[in-house]
């Protein structure tokens, strides 16, 4: 994703590392400069609004 498209995420969105199925992890924090992912593995990382490119918004399942 964009930092434009980073920028609209919310608290709880879900997300993908690189279009994984298996990569994926949950918006816990967000600011002026980035968000920080508490991936499912255990890891959370902070990441950079600009350096969000292998990210990717998982679709809410209906």
């Amino acid at each position: 994703m964009t930092g434009a498209q980073s920028r609209l995420l919310k608290v709880g969105d879900r997300v993908s590392w690189a279009g994984s199925k298996t990569d994926l992890g949950t918006v816990i924090r967000t600011g002026w400069g980035g968000v920080v992912i508490d991936w499912d593995d255990g890891r959370t990382s902070s990441i950079h609004h600009n350096d969000m490119a292998q990210v990717e918004r998982v679709p809410v399942k209906v």
